[in-house]
């Protein structure tokens, strides 16, 4: 919710709690973490005095497709056909954008049952191993359907 308050334009820690209704101990919290994870930046933009602000940076705006992506799920499977809450439109045309689906690396969209999960560099052994086993179970073959007879 702060990252999509963030995107829509909250820059204060009021603007924040209004959008989010957070309580403010947890939006503090929130707000401190997410300044910790590179996520936004707190900067001072007061004039007289100290006041804080937060912005989203390259990382935070990197989650801009998730946000997309979370809200057209939601439009669809959560609100419905004409009881959208948010509208995700073109700034330049205002028509709306299209759903965000995955792609392979040639532009061909992919079903979810067209990808796999592979263990990478960063893996821990365990994972490898979660890993290795269900390619072995994936790949292995089924056994011919056996033959009832009376």
């Amino acid at each position: 919710m702060i990252v999509r308050e963030a995107m829509a334009g909250a820059r204060r820690f009021k603007d924040f709690r209004t959008g989010t209704g957070i309580a403010k101990n947890l939006l503090s919290s929130r707000l401190k973490q997410m300044v910790n994870y590179g996520i936004l930046e707190k900067y001072d933009a007061g004039q007289h005095g100290p006041r804080s602000e937060y912005r989203l940076t390259a990382k935070g705006k990197a989650l801009a497709p998730v946000m997309i992506a979370v809200s057209q799920w939601g439009n669809q499977w959560v609100y419905g056909e004409g009881r959208e809450p948010v509208n995700l439109v073109d700034r330049k045309t205002g028509k709306p954008i299209a759903p965000l689906h995955p792609s392979s690396s040639d532009g061909d969209a992919l079903d979810w049952r067209d990808v796999a999960m592979t263990s990478g560099p960063g893996a821990s052994g365990m994972m490898r191993e979660r890993f290795e086993k269900l390619e072995k179970l994936l790949n292995t073959p089924k056994p011919p359907p056996q033959s009832k007879e009376t």
